[in-house]
């Protein structure tokens, strides 16, 4: 079940959502019932759960009039979904156990009875249990392992009572890679499609090159500044490349180097919201520039920026904008 929560990790849900239905894939996921709404308006017709949404608002009615999958994550919520669901129809329901992560989820203590509260109840078709790891990243943790046999055991119990959803799901990339969590029925795969992981897997290849172009040339004298604050002033005459891209795209404010023609290029001064600036070395107009690319098209990588800046990989991609043009490779 790949995970396309925040815009599918900034690679574009609508594209990324209708390449993988070509592939064959029955599954998707994401994390708010607010991207699931805008999957489904967007044309796709297959199934989607996401887990994240308030009770109160107009968006569950939504989901189930566009039939969605419905997380269960809060035990409180029965009573109200119930009462939601127009007579005669059936809603796909996956219940969220919390094993240990303490964010939303239903305490283990109470997932048994609910599990069987929601397998007895007619509006509701019993399709799934998930739950989420608190540090898969992590090879051989005890808190892992912990989890595992919680969820494990769960599963085992409803099981034992003729109780058998078809959707059994904690794993995500990193558990994947580093876990047997071939027991499980499905995993959520999240950045492992875009070739993200924090563990180290080489066979993984990152999916994203951003690139920009050199839209100005021009020359400034020793001593001029540059950018808000002139916080780089020229040591010598120089010529400076202008990149009409910056930290309104999404791009860290502490990013410091980009890669032009085969070098690394420093940026001079502060990144602003839709400009950066280096130095023009023998550069013409329209040149690309790299920004990070998989390692072998452009040398730096998101793992780079992600030093560069002291942000995350995944915070970076997730906020890089809309005006960003995506092109997709097929």
């Amino acid at each position: 079940m790949p995970i396309l929560k925040s815009n599918a990790y900034g690679h574009g849900i609508y594209e990324m959502a209708k390449q993988l239905r070509h592939m064959g894939v029955e599954y998707l996921g994401v994390a708010t019932l607010g991207e699931a709404i805008l999957l489904r308006n967007h044309g796709d017709k297959g199934r989607i759960i996401s887990w994240l949404y308030n009770i109160h608002g107009q968006e569950i009615k939504d989901a189930i009039s566009l039939d969605l999958d419905i997380t269960l994550f809060d035990e409180t919520h029965l009573p109200l979904l119930q009462r939601m669901i127009p007579k005669g129809k059936k809603v796909r329901l996956t219940v969220f156990v919390d094993t240990g992560i303490q964010r939303a989820g239903i305490p283990y203590d109470k997932a048994l009875d609910i599990c069987r509260t929601v397998a007895e109840t007619p509006c509701f078709s019993f399709v799934g249990i998930m739950s989420h790891l608190v540090c898969s990243d992590r090879p051989h943790h005890p808190i892992i392992h912990k989890q595992l046999r919680l969820f494990r055991s769960l599963r085992d119990t409803l099981r034992q009572e003729g109780i058998e959803p078809p959707m059994v799901h904690i794993a995500n990339t990193d558990a994947c890679l580093q876990y047997d969590v071939s027991d499980f029925t499905i995993s959520r795969a999240g950045c492992g499609i875009i070739g993200i992981s924090r563990c180290s897997y080489p066979r993984l290849q990152l999916a994203m090159e951003l690139t920009t172009r050199i839209i100005q040339i021009k020359e400034i004298q020793k001593g001029d500044g540059v950018g808000y604050g002139w916080t780089f002033r020229a040591p010598r005459r120089m010529k400076i490349a202008i990149l009409p891209i910056g930290y309104g795209d999404g791009i860290p404010f502490s990013t410091f180097y980009v890669y032009c023609n085969g070098s690394r290029r420093k940026i001079l001064g502060d990144i602003s919201m839709d400009q950066m600036v280096i130095e023009s070395k023998k550069d013409n107009m329209n040149d690309i520039v790299c920004l990070f690319g998989n390692g072998s098209s452009c040398p730096q990588t998101i793992y780079d920026i992600e030093q560069q800046s002291g942000s995350t990989h995944v915070e970076i991609l997730s906020h890089l904008g809309h005006r960003i043009r995506r092109i997709y490779i097929h």
